[in-house]
């Protein structure tokens, strides 16, 4: 078993969460932020670490999206629905010309993450364009509001999945 994976996401809040704080602080309760819980993250200066546990839940966590992850959520729950929605920015208030997100490998086997990420990213669409650096830095630019939809999507779906499978 290898050893702890650890990112840095950059450039990302502001376009994207309306209060990572409140939502992360969220996210660790419900994932249990332990030594042994699979992720957690820790909020940096402009961006934040996501912490694996190891190679293997790494894998899991950043497995490709399938089409019904995208789905937008249809929940009988309206608070619930209205819960997650109110984390992420209107549509109005994503820039025109898109934005570019950096990840940063800080822990971890670079040639064995980065095909990872890649495929992740490129399941929520085909056309989100990707550079490496000689270093370790993937950056990612998203030019339109609807993969940030997406995205939004498939972490509620992936949330509603790990309740009713009664993983959280």
């Amino acid at each position: 078993m290898e050893g702890q994976v650890i990112l840095e996401i950059s450039d990302f809040f502001k376009f994207f969460f309306v209060n990572s704080r409140l939502i992360f602080g969220y996210l660790n309760d419900v994932y249990e932020k332990k030594y042994n819980s699979i992720m957690y993250f820790e909020e940096i200066e402009n961006g934040f670490l996501f912490v694996f546990k190891d190679f293997e839940s790494f894998k899991l966590r950043a497995k490709p999206l399938e089409e019904s992850d995208l789905k937008e959520i249809k929940t009988d729950n309206i608070s619930e629905s209205n819960f997650f929605q109110k984390f992420f920015i209107p549509k109005e208030k994503f820039p025109k010309d898109g934005i570019t997100i950096v990840i940063k490998i800080i822990t971890g086997n670079k040639s064995k993450l980065i095909p990872i990420i890649k495929n992740f990213i490129h399941s929520i669409n085909q056309n989100i364009e990707i550079e490496i650096d000689s270093e370790t830095n993937l950056f990612f630019k998203i030019q339109d509001f609807e993969d940030i939809k997406k995205y939004a999507n498939s972490l509620m779906n992936r949330y509603y999945i790990d309740k009713r499978e009664g993983k959280l």
